[in-house]
């Protein structure tokens, strides 16, 4: 059974938020997202609301895990998606999507929509870390060569994805120095024999078909999703390396909930891509896979105490026969926690948890190295609310590592510098006025940057360097939230320094510091009854890399002489507007000044042109379960994405530019 909301999207009766907190309009606006409906359903039209925060969505074993995650992380900035807006911003990519909706992603030059952004305020890692559904995170392959990258879940599936911003290593560990990916996956809770989908053309050659059901009773719920994806590109035209991919993924998540007290969820992902592509002449075959699986636990001993306890299995990687490249990432993960959250006195609560962690990590590389990591850690979370209006927080989290680095079946001699890292966050908010609400933060993370083995050569095992150390980070921030009575206004000012970042020099790793600060604004306004307008802007303000010697390396960081990419602005926009009741049109762009870096020698080189990338859709309900949708992507016919130094000719010859889509989503 389903309903019309007032905007008209389609809605299952039921479920719209992850949040159990009620909260004031400052609080809401805090937790405002970019986001369609904010309910559970599949690709509805582009809409842009506020999540209404409901407590349906939480069995009554979480309420107090939920609520002590929830105050550990209300000083923190956050930016949210709900999978209805990546759908339709781009339905195979979701790092695509995010670029129009998220502040403090790092692009880089000529990612197109293929690609995306992966980092997160900080320039001196390969990517931040992903947690699903919030358990322990973990770092996937990299997907190489051309075509779809992060595309290993259904976006049909994706109730939303948290960026949460600044060092996040107290809750997830590994891959946290400048934030951490969250996707939240739906669940069965709250559908009744649901079933739906979305069918999607476009003139690059694509069909993409996604199907979701989902049913839920007091004892079970499931959800399963699947997606299709063939892409016939032939490479004659555009883009011109790409031949044909074909990606086809599933999730499914099962609930049991024998009791009140208890609740037990399974859950699936899995993925492959299928990527031909044309390298020198030839083509190329390119196989990616991914199997992710986990099980957790929650239990309420009282009204005031829980446990969770889990485990799960990650395991991606990509075969590139022709380049001789076998890669993959398997992490396996055991955990449980304790949390309490009572109230001390009048006015004054307490939640915190306590929490172990065992992770093994083991990374294989084109059939020469097979290094495993292995990293138990104790944390502990801790926050006092007064009065519902003020918050102070503390986190500790010690990770104890232990490598071993195996090169053509040799054990190598272990340069691992320290055997253990100590984590913190300290955090605070304080709501001045009944719709403004302060903030302030100082956090680290950390990132075991595997890639050095491998990427580096044997550097990292050469004695005469600074071997494997652990690359740590330092946040801190400040920011306000303004509530406005028809949306809201977000401010944060940050920087960030990461230690220990590897470079490479004579044979060797030479680490080097790099400190990055900006700042990021983010709104959100229903000017009228009809039209809802969104922006995002973002403002680098300095990245610098110090070598250890204290000379300045400028924008240099891994290797060779070139700086890293910085684009200084970067503007967002998105706008919704309700025609009719039954006919809406919207539009998201993005807007980015030119890169600039500073090699090592000083000098500043620029890319030639900013960049300019507007989406433009529109979505016609044909009846209550069907709706009709139309979209230009890319009207600016943008191929360069600053990909070209300034003083060199701009080549756009073979890039994929403007693509038309039509689609249909339908629920019975």
């Amino acid at each position: 059974m389903q309903n019309r909301n007032r905007l008209g999207a389609l809605a299952p009766i039921g479920l719209k938020s992850t949040s159990t907190l009620s909260i004031s309009s400052a609080r809401l606006a805090s937790c405002v997202l970019l986001s369609l409906t904010g309910s559970y359903a599949h690709a509805e039209v582009f809409e842009l609301e506020p999540v209404v925060v409901q407590g349906d969505a939480i069995h009554p074993s979480q309420k107090n895990r939920h609520h002590a995650e929830q105050a550990f992380t209300d000083p923190r900035s956050s930016s949210a998606t709900s999978g209805g807006l990546l759908q339709n911003l781009n339905e195979v990519n979701t790092a695509d999507a995010l670029r129009f909706t998220t502040t403090g992603l790092i692009n880089t030059p000529g990612s197109d929509r293929f690609g995306g952004p992966l980092s997160i305020r900080t320039f001196g890692d390969w990517g931040a870390s992903t947690s699903i559904d919030g358990l322990p995170a973990v770092k996937f392959a990299d997907e190489e060569g051309g075509g779809y990258s992060s595309s290993r879940i259904p976006t049909i599936a994706i109730d939303q994805i948290d960026v949460h911003k600044g060092g996040r290593g107290v809750q997830f560990g590994n891959g946290s120095d400048g934030g951490v990916f969250q996707t939240n996956i739906k669940s069965g809770r709250g559908f009744k024999n649901h079933f739906g989908g979305t069918l999607d053309f476009s003139t690059a050659g694509e069909s993409i078909l996604q199907l979701e059901a989902a049913n839920g009773t007091e004892k079970s719920d499931y959800y399963v999703a699947g997606s299709g994806l063939y892409g016939d590109f032939d490479g004659t035209d555009e883009p011109a390396n790409l031949d044909k991919q074909t990606i086809g993924s599933f999730v499914g998540k099962v609930g049991f909930n024998p009791s009140d007290a208890t609740r037990i969820e399974v859950l699936g992902i899995f993925s492959k891509s299928d990527t031909d592509m044309y390298r020198n002449g030839d083509v190329n075959n390119i196989d990616s896979d991914t199997a992710y699986a986990s099980v957790n636990m929650d239990h309420a001993l009282s009204d005031t105490t829980s446990v969770r306890a889990g485990y799960l299995h990650s395991d991606t990687g990509t075969v590139w026969e022709a380049r001789g490249r076998d890669r993959s990432t398997k992490i396996d993960t055991l955990f449980a926690d304790y949390f309490m959250v009572t109230e001390l006195s009048s006015g004054v609560r307490y939640s915190g948890s306590a929490g172990i962690e065992y992770k093994i990590t083991n990374t294989l590389r084109d059939k020469q190295w097979d290094n495993t990591f292995n990293d138990p850690a104790l944390k502990f979370t801790n926050s006092l609310t007064f009065n519902e209006n003020a918050i102070v927080t503390l986190g500790l989290r010690n990770t104890w590592f232990n490598n071993d680095i195996v090169l053509n079946d040799v054990t190598q001699e272990d340069t691992l510098q320290d055997d253990s890292v100590f984590s913190w966050e300290l955090g605070g908010a304080y709501s001045v006025a009944e719709s403004t609400r302060l903030r302030a933060s100082a956090a680290t993370g950390y990132n075991r940057f595997y890639e050095k083995y491998g990427n580096f050569g044997s550097d990292a095992l050469n004695p005469v360097g600074a071997g494997d150390e652990i690359v740590e980070s330092v946040s801190y921030e400040i920011g306000v939230n303004q509530g406005l009575s028809k949306g809201f206004v977000d401010l944060a000012l940050y920087t960030i320094t990461q230690e220990n970042v590897p470079r490479r020099e004579n044979g060797a790793i030479m680490n080097v510091e790099v400190e990055q600060s900006g700042v990021e604004l983010e709104a959100l306004s229903k000017l009228t009854k009809k039209l809802t307008l969104s922006a995002g802007y973002n403002h680098v303000f300095d990245v610098k890399a110090t070598r250890e010697d204290g000379t300045d390396a400028n924008g240099n960081i891994f290797f060779g002489s070139n700086g890293v990419n910085v684009a200084h602005h970067q503007l967002t926009l998105r706008f919704d507007y309700r025609w009719t009741d039954v006919f809406s049109v919207w539009g998201a762009g993005i807007h980015g000044e030119p890169f600039e870096r500073i090699n090592e020698g000083g000098v500043t080189e620029t890319r030639r042109e900013s960049y300019d990338r507007f989406d433009l859709g529109a979505a016609l309900w044909v009846s209550d379960n069907v709706a009709a949708r139309i979209r230009v992507e890319n009207i600016t016919d943008e191929k360069d994405f600053s990909s070209t130094l300034e003083g060199a000719a701009i080549d756009t010859e073979g890039k994929l530019g403007r693509v038309f889509w039509v689609g249909v989503d339908f629920s019975l």
